[in-house]
């Protein structure tokens, strides 16, 4: 035991300062914004539950922690991510989280967030040790993993989250076992099975992840050869295994079988093209739809994505345009997005704050950028390969969700 600490002094350091230095900032969110604040015009929020995401979220992890059923798991339309609410529902059954200080006007608790929020940095943390040792063991220098664990650690714009709902914090982590396991592929093909519940697990978290499952699949067999295809076959077995128990769940809510959010369906309808309430509204009368019903709701989806694609095959050029810029948005880092939104609420990205800060993150982001692209020369160089599957990782959550525009979309492939 002595000698590990004496090995590892400067992992135990940066872990504890780190950890000190989350708990603190979790501890002044929740001191600062866990709470019901005031618009200029009058108007009240809550500080920690304060977007659409959140709000749902936070509702059906109540409905998780008061009536959840294994016969009926998921009892509302696949509409958005299937984990995070359960997550958060199950934490709060287990350590008789609030979620509402009145039930009947359901008026969001407060003041009671900072242990989960503490939870899932904790998994966040236990992601990053993890991937430390796998690069030791893989013969990177202890000064190289202790950078990765620094940045990965300590980086605000990957931190910001873990005082947040979303889910993104566990999400990262689940990129970084998956990344981890990666770098350090083991010889046993019974692994793969629990690889690939893994990074199915990781699908369930946030659906962005469904193409992920590539890049194993690229690296193994290029590692392999032969040798990857009982290796593959058990991955794909277990990763297909949970698109299919959620199929079925769907199915037996809906009669439809399917895996994907629905908002996936109508995304480029309500975040490229744009949203046209009148030709929804067509929509449902020329079709006879009732949105109520939810077999009714996904063909109403379906025809939104009709609309946008023909309308994208129309003006090509325009649309081309607006992918090109809505990517680039999207890489534009926003270290302070999760402060900023609750200071300013809902008007946030339409404010004079929002602005301001625009030319900062210009400058942090091309600091980074810069610092990444050197890397990936050095790499390149030294024909290092661990470097690429970052690249590729990144690149498969990138190509997703990279045009719609969010930068919170973003992080994960930053990541």
């Amino acid at each position: 035991m002595t000698s590990f600490i004496k090995k590892e002094k400067y992992l135990i350091i940066l872990i504890l300062f780190s950890l000190f230095f989350s708990t603190f900032k979790i501890n002044n969110d929740v001191n600062k914004f866990d709470k019901y604040l005031t618009y200029n015009v009058g108007e009240t929020y809550h500080g920690i539950i304060s977007s659409p995401p959140e709000g749902k979220i936070w509702r059906k992890a109540a409905e998780v922690k008061d009536e959840f059923s294994f016969s009926n798991p998921h009892p509302y339309e696949y509409r958005h991510h299937f984990l995070p609410p359960k997550i958060l529902g199950f934490f709060g059954k287990v350590t008789n989280l609030e979620f509402y200080e009145n039930e009947s006007e359901k008026k969001y608790s407060s003041g009671n967030k900072f242990t989960y929020f503490l939870f899932q940095t904790l998994i966040y943390f236990s992601s990053v040790i993890f991937l430390y040792f796998k690069l030791k063991k893989i013969d990177i220098s202890q000064f190289t993993a202790l950078t990765c664990v620094f940045f990965l650690l300590l980086e605000p714009t990957i931190n910001q989250y873990q005082s947040t709902i979303l889910g993104e914090t566990i999400f990262f982590a689940l990129i970084i076992f998956i990344f981890a396991f990666l770098i350090d592929l083991s010889n046993n093909n019974y692994f793969y099975f629990f690889y690939g519940l893994l990074i199915g697990t990781c699908f369930l978290q946030r659906s962005v992840a469904l193409f992920l499952v590539f890049v194993p699949i690229v690296y193994i067999i290029f590692i392999y050869k032969k040798n990857s295809i009982l290796k593959i076959l058990n991955l794909m077995i277990a990763f297909s295994l949970i698109l299919v128990v959620l199929g079925f769940i769907n199915f037996k809510r809906s009669q439809v079988f399917y895996f994907l959010p629905t908002q996936t369906i109508d995304t480029p309808y309500t975040y490229f093209v744009g949203k046209d309430y009148n030709e929804m509204e067509n929509i449902k009368i020329e079709n006879n739809l009732n949105t109520k019903i939810e077999s009714d709701n996904i063909i109403f989806h379906k025809e939104k994505r009709k609309i946008a694609i023909r309308k994208i095959k129309e003006d090509k050029l325009k649309y081309i345009i607006l992918f090109i810029k809505k990517s680039l948005h999207s890489t534009l880092l926003n270290p302070t997005e999760v402060s900023n939104v609750r200071v300013e609420g809902k008007d946030y990205y339409k404010s004079d704050l929002h602005r301001e800060w625009v030319f900062y993150r210009i400058l942090y982001s091309s600091f980074i950028y810069f610092i990444i692209v050197l890397g990936f020369l050095y790499s390149i160089k030294n024909k290092l390969l661990i470097p690429n599957l970052f690249a590729l990782l990144g690149l498969s959550i990138f190509v997703v969700s990279g045009w719609v525009g969010y930068t919170r979309y973003w992080v994960p492939s930053f990541l």
